[in-house]
């Protein structure tokens, strides 16, 4: 059965979804990454499904429904990251952490502090996000395995373990706490569930309860293949020719400096060359591209950075360009190629981990690591016959929706077995 035909005896459950972590990050940041943008997705798709849902916030040790603040977005991200930074207190960035607390503090005397609903045996608590950021998080996974409710993890990935390299932090203690607990782990690809259970074996936990759901290539509140009308307002900084785009947190991980190079390369041999717009937030161990995007901004040098974009902007951006690059070295899902693709536009992609999962046969696809076949791929794409080409197989492609998505979620978290499941 399906989620919209579950039983009754299943509708009388609590599901309980954890969205600290997207409280947490709006807070500081006016717009999202994809780790939020999926949360918020699967949670408006499953209070649409008929089940008994709870959306909340432990941010600040304050339970909060966040039910009010999903209802009145209306399904607008910009809109529900606003709602949520209004029913919050945040001080400005430059706040000292002392005053920080003085204000969180008069904060929490000022407002209702609702009861936390007790977790029992029933329920089921959904942990979707960066739970390794969150010690709160972390302690709430273990509370509901004591009180013998259902525990269900989505892994995005296992990178803060398997490539700590690429990661800001040191957070692989604490994810192994969480992968050691009895959950149903719920990962994106099949990729990413042969590195979990490569880590649990190492743990010597043995094989995980696992169910593989993947994720939508649909972008919020946008019908497939939508083209582009004016620029939104807030576009300050927008290409006046063809442009190329790179959507993704500039961080070591996403391979920026290899691109920057070869895009150089490019420039200086076809002076018909489009510009390259990045659309993204600052992110870590990125020196050096961030630096050259600096120089970029000052030097006309056809490398535009459009810096934390909204979801209006990205659509625009999305809709407007020639084409998409995803250069990232290493991915769990890769959001920014489902969403090229259902745009309707061609992605020059890497070849590794789960990336070509994603793209199937919809994307050119090159090694991060060779600068021979990202200019390879990149130049095949420059060619209007082979972009039209790509661009004929994606408008026949069959490209999943966030409906699906939770309708196969739910089937896999209702689910009572105690064996692994496959949902693909």
């Amino acid at each position: 059965m399906g989620l919209l035909s579950t039983s009754s005896e299943s509708i009388s459950s609590r599901l309980f979804l954890d969205l600290t972590d997207v409280v947490s990050h709006v807070l500081w940041h006016q717009t999202g990454t994809g780790i939020q943008r999926v949360q918020i997705e699967i949670t408006e798709a499953l209070m649409s499904s008929g089940l008994e849902v709870v959306p909340f916030s432990l941010y600040d040790n304050v339970w909060r429904d966040l039910r009010p603040f999903i209802e009145s977005a209306k399904g607008d991200a910009d809109k529900l990251y606003a709602h949520l930074r209004s029913g919050h207190a945040r001080p400005e960035r430059w706040t000292s952490w002392r005053r920080l607390r003085r204000l969180g503090a008069r904060h929490r005397m000022q407002e209702p502090q609702p009861p936390r609903p007790r977790l029992n045996f029933r329920d089921i608590l959904f942990v979707g996000g960066a739970f390794w950021m969150n010690r709160g998080a972390i302690d709430l996974c273990k509370t509901a395995v004591a009180r013998h409710a259902k525990l269900v993890v989505l892994i995005h990935d296992l990178i803060p373990i398997t490539n700590p390299e690429f990661v800001g932090e040191d957070y692989a203690q604490r994810y192994l706490e969480v992968l050691r607990l009895p959950a149903h782990f719920i990962v994106t690809t099949r990729y990413t569930l042969s590195a979990l259970n490569s880590v649990r074996k190492k743990l010597g936990v043995g094989q995980a309860l696992s169910s593989v759901v993947p994720l939508a290539y649909e972008f919020p509140g946008t019908a497939r293949n939508y083209r582009a009308q004016a620029k939104p307002k807030e576009l300050k900084t927008c290409p006046s020719r063809p442009f190329a785009l790179c959507v993704g947190t500039v961080e070591i991980r996403k391979n920026h400096d290899l691109l920057f190079r070869i895009w150089e390369e490019l420039k200086s041999e076809r002076p018909d060359l489009p510009d390259l717009v990045i659309a993204g937030r600052r992110g870590w161990k990125a020196d050096a591209a961030l630096n050259k995007l600096e120089e970029f901004s000052h030097s006309n040098r056809h490398i535009i950075f459009i810096e934390a974009p909204s979801d209006a902007v990205l659509r625009w951006l999305y809709s407007a360009c020639e084409f998409t690059l995803y250069p990232s070295f290493l991915e769990g899902w890769g959001l920014p190629v489902a969403e090229s693709l259902w745009f309707g536009k061609a992605c020059a992609a890497s070849n590794t981990s789960s990336i070509p999962l994603v793209g199937g046969d919809l994307c050119a696809y090159f090694s991060p690591y060779s600068p021979e076949e990202m200019k390879a791929a990149i130049l095949a794409l420059l060619d209007p016959r082979v972009r039209h080409a790509y661009e004929e197989k994606i408008a026949s492609a069959c490209l999943r929706t966030w409906a699906e998505v939770a309708e196969d979620l739910a089937e896999v978290i209702t689910h009572e077995g105690s064996e692994a499941s496959h949902v693909a």
